[in-house]
């Protein structure tokens, strides 16, 4: 979907980050009676394919095979850097699996990046819950970092980061203190 909206104005590199072996082991704060280990699988083989046969070139298109807490690593962040991230697609209905996505993503985002969680309101919506509480989490860590609400969907939910939040000193006061007059 990213290549078909994109294709024709940018000449962006995707990176798609995927265990291709579908869900981890699931923790018991992750249990839901519809998801087991193993299910939602695409294989890397699979995933290529079908991106290819939307028009998309083999090199414009690099994956990251793994479980996010295992192949999300400094050196494949150093590798992928400087280079910021304009669209991050978090898909990974779990919390235990949005964490270090979040904590990865981090140093990839820029003004104008927007963030969009596909699974928002798994867990029936419950903010204690996947990745909604991961990315409250994320917030709550981050406090420097600024993001508005985008796009809210029946499942998912978009913002865009503004950036770091500038010190009162770094931005000038933008009204010079007044002093009582005669």
């Amino acid at each position: 979907m990213a290549w078909n909206y994109t294709k024709d104005l940018f000449a962006w590199t995707y990176v798609a980050f995927d265990s291709f072996e579908g869900l981890p082991e699931i923790p018991e704060i992750d249990q839901q009676p519809i998801w087991h280990p193993g299910e939602l699988a695409t294989g890397e083989t699979d995933f290529r394919s079908i991106v290819a046969t939307s028009g998309m070139p083999r090199e414009r298109l690099v994956t990251v095979k793994g479980f996010y807490d295992q192949s999300l690593i400094p050196e494949l962040a150093e590798r992928l850097l400087p280079k910021k991230a304009v669209l991050i697609y978090v898909d990974c209905d779990l919390y235990s699996s949005t964490v270090p996505v979040l904590r990865f993503c981090k140093d990839f985002l820029q003004p104008g990046t927007v963030i969009v969680f596909d699974d928002w309101f798994c867990f029936y919506g419950d903010p204690d819950r996947g990745e909604r509480r991961a990315w409250a989490e994320f917030c709550q860590a981050n406090p420097d970092l600024r993001f508005v609400n985008f796009i809210s969907t029946n499942e998912a939910q978009a913002f865009i980061c503004l950036g770091e939040r500038k010190a009162a000193h770094e931005i000038g006061d933008p009204m010079p203190p007044t002093t009582a007059g005669s």
